[in-house]
């Protein structure tokens, strides 16, 4: 596997990548919905001779040597949009109201794409096999298409696995990846009030919600910076307050929601016990009644320490010494990367893309696009990932 010839094959096929990134872009789908994509995906990967099978609906799953006696290692793309609308005036801007590619996805999959056309021509000579993963649904919205993709068996073989995402918040030309918790376990809460309500001059013979609401709200705030210790190590956000439809009338009731983010599962224990006991209080305070609900989404996402060794290694071949670090690493973010990495050794990294002198939009902002320059360097890191682990590296 001779890495520039393979660069000289990712470069002859730039400007149709752009355009496939660009197609991708102007007809987002969300998650468990991404029917065209996958039919884009699909018909490139026969093209370039694989055989690719659905996994988990709306996703596929490719190997280039299938009958190889050795090892396995796996590149995954997300493939889904946010359900968002865009406000930018790009040409390629989406086409399909509500539903808009804010976090890079059509990036990712146009990588892998790439990847996968360059990899086609090397077939022969890896001592190993290459799997890649365009997997569906991975925005929290409608997410956990990762998790889905295990259970059907698309690891099954599987020696590693490895991810990437573009990032704007951190400077273009700067790869950010660490060894141990990267990116947080995700709970969503929601939290119902129920008051007696009545007219607004006369509180004295309602039970309030929205009072007992705004505790809550600060309240809640004490979770982390008195139920923690110096660690901390947690995130707890209200992100909804809603109750009341008029101006002069006490409501019933008040609903309140938000996310909870941590990096271990006792620190996630202690966070919702206390969140129990602060929404049990108030509701001794203020008389009302309090229902605190609690929906789990993804796990931890924690590299692998030689998977992770192995990128930043590409990382200082790739962008140059000192372009690669851990700064700002974990993040609170969620992502279902993590069941990939509960079930083998992986590494989820990032690419900063973000201009120097500009305020870059972030991911899921809606002026966000994703930076095409990082597609042939996406596609490079991928590369030398798979001749790092197949040709030098010693994975069993």
């Amino acid at each position: 596997m001779i890495i520039e010839n393979l660069l000289r094959e990712t470069e002859s096929l730039r400007e149709t990548l752009i355009a496939v990134r660009h197609d991708l872009h102007a007809h987002p789908e969300i998650g468990f919905e991404e029917h065209r994509t996958q039919k884009v995906v699909r018909e490139w990967l026969h093209k370039f001779g694989y055989t690719p099978r659905d996994s988990a609906g709306t996703g596929l799953v490719a190997d280039l040597c299938p009958d190889s006696k050795g090892p396995t290692i796996a590149l995954r793309a997300d493939m889904d949009a946010l359900p968002m609308e865009e406000t930018t005036d790009l040409p390629y801007r989406s086409v399909n109201p509500g539903r808009a590619h804010k976090c890079g996805h059509d990036g990712h999959t146009t990588i892998l794409m790439g990847a996968a056309a360059a990899l086609a021509q090397c077939r022969d000579t890896l001592d190993g096999n290459v799997r890649l993963l365009f997997q569906p649904a991975e925005e929290g919205v409608r997410g956990g298409g990762a998790r889905v993709m295990v259970d059907e068996g698309a690891l099954e073989g599987v020696s590693e696995v490895y991810g990437l995402h573009s990032w704007p918040a951190w400077p273009k030309g700067e790869l950010r990846v660490a060894a141990g918790p990267v990116m947080a376990q995700v709970h969503t809460f929601y939290i119902s009030v129920r008051g007696k309500g009545g007219h607004g001059s006369q509180p004295q013979s309602s039970r309030d919600p929205i009072l007992a609401s705004s505790h809550l709200v600060t309240s809640l705030q004490s979770v982390v910076s008195r139920g923690l210790g110096f660690e901390g190590g947690a995130v707890v956000s209200v992100c909804s307050f809603n109750a009341g439809t008029t101006s002069n009338v006490t409501p019933d009731d008040a609903r309140l929601s938000g996310t909870i983010r941590s990096f271990s599962k006792p620190t996630s224990e202690r966070v919702l016990e206390r969140m129990r006991e602060i929404t049990q209080g108030t509701a001794n305070t203020f008389g009302v009644e309090v229902e605190f609900e609690v929906e789990e989404g993804f796990p931890v996402l924690v590299n692998n320490s030689e998977c992770a060794e192995v990128v930043a290694r590409i990382g200082e071949k790739v962008l140059g010494q000192g372009a690669v670090s851990s700064r700002d690493l974990p993040m609170a973010g969620g992502e279902d990367f993590a069941y990939y990495a509960q079930n083998k050794p992986s590494v989820f990294f990032f690419l900063g893309a973000g201009i120097e002198g500009e305020d870059t939009p972030t991911c899921h902002h809606t002026d966000f696009d994703f930076d095409d320059d990082l597609i042939p360097v996406g596609i490079e890191f991928f590369l030398r990932i798979i001749a790092d682990r197949l040709e030098d590296g010693v994975v069993s």
